[in-house]
């Protein structure tokens, strides 16, 4: 489930700036070379659909039932072709050997109250939990549920939890957190034209570099240890780094192993990601553990030392000589 942040640069009070101007300096220095490009002519049926008594549309794609009760017609046309270059997307980041059986419903829902009503009716026992979350969605399950609220909010929002649901589906097993956001959060970074999604570019992130650069002027990173053990439900709450840090860090991260120390760490995070649906992963996991001197297993490390490096104290310092790089600009 995503809990939503709010841009920092939006917020009003001046010691704000700094961070935010910085980050755009970074982004504009750094701007990395891949960029994914979308699909075109994506074939889609169309139908009628109605809940709570609003009109609405069901969108079939190969991969999708979409489910929306927006009236933007123009929006509406542009679903199809977005979802399924999204579709396309995940499986860059995390190819899978046996994709969904069966199409993956996604729900967009026009306004609060509308997602509000469905989300009471079709998760009753977690229904209280998720309507907290504001100016996004969820995914439980198999079924993504979004909250229409503004382009630029939403269409992250769809592939973020586009992500999740497509490791429900295809990884039969516990991802990590810091696996699965981290993927999640590579997918918000998207580039539209007028004709719809234009492709999929993880560093193009402002929110999430925004708050990376707040995080590293103010010097509160969450360590790579303990980043590798928690996920957000942990840091709901905490009185200074936030969610928003370690949203924004687990972003870094996967960059970090993509790309970072001149892909030093690249072909262990390809194996990792060619393992995720192996039924022995957790295995894996945990035979990395009988050679270390850690006192208590934990997947999320566990992985992390048997696909990428044991020596999480030298990885943490080169992942933040990365961050202070690639988003302060610092050598």
């Amino acid at each position: 489930m995503r809990i939503t942040q709010t841009d920092p640069c939006r917020r009003t009070s001046s010691r704000w700036w700094p961070a935010c101007l910085l980050a755009l300096l970074a982004g504009c220095a750094t701007r990395e070379r891949d960029e994914f490009v979308a699909l075109r002519n994506v074939p889609a049926e169309s139908a009628a659909w109605g809940y709570g008594g609003r009109e609405g549309r069901k969108l079939v794609t190969e991969h999708y039932d979409i489910f929306t009760t927006l009236r933007d017609q123009r929006l509406i046309d542009s679903l199809p072709q977005a979802m399924e270059t999204t579709y396309a997307w995940f499986q860059h980041l995390a190819p899978v050997p046996d994709p969904p059986r069966e199409r993956m419903p996604v729900y967009l829902f026009a306004d609060r109250d509308d997602w509000t009503f469905f989300t009471r009716r079709n998760f009753p026992q977690k229904a209280a939990l998720l309507t907290k979350v504001r100016n996004g969605g969820y995914t439980e399950g198999s079924t993504a549920v979004i909250e229409y609220v503004a382009h630029q909010v939403t269409v992250t929002v769809m592939a973020h939890e586009g992500m999740h649901q497509y490791l429900h589906h295809c990884v039969r097993q516990r991802v990590p957190a810091w696996l699965n956001e981290g993927l999640a959060v590579l997918c918000e970074g998207q580039r539209w034209d007028a004709d719809g999604l234009r492709g999929f570019d993880p560093w193009f992130n402002p929110a999430r570099r925004n708050a990376l650069a707040e995080a590293l002027l103010r010097d509160d990173l969450y360590p790579l240890d303990e980043l590798l053990r928690i996920n957000a439900g942990h840091v709901v709450g905490g009185p200074t780094r936030g969610i928003a840090t370690y949203y924004a860090q687990v972003w870094a991260l996967l960059l970090f192993l993509r790309e970072g120390e001149q892909g030093k760490y690249a072909e262990g995070f390809r194996q990792l990601m060619a393992a995720l649906p192996d039924e022995q992963l957790e295995a894996r996991a945990r035979a990395a553990f009988v050679t270390s001197d850690r006192p208590e297993y934990d997947m999320g490390t566990g992985l992390f030392m048997a696909f990428i490096s044991p020596e999480i104290e030298a990885v943490d310092a080169e992942y933040s000589r990365f961050m202070r790089e690639k988003i302060l600009g610092q050598r």
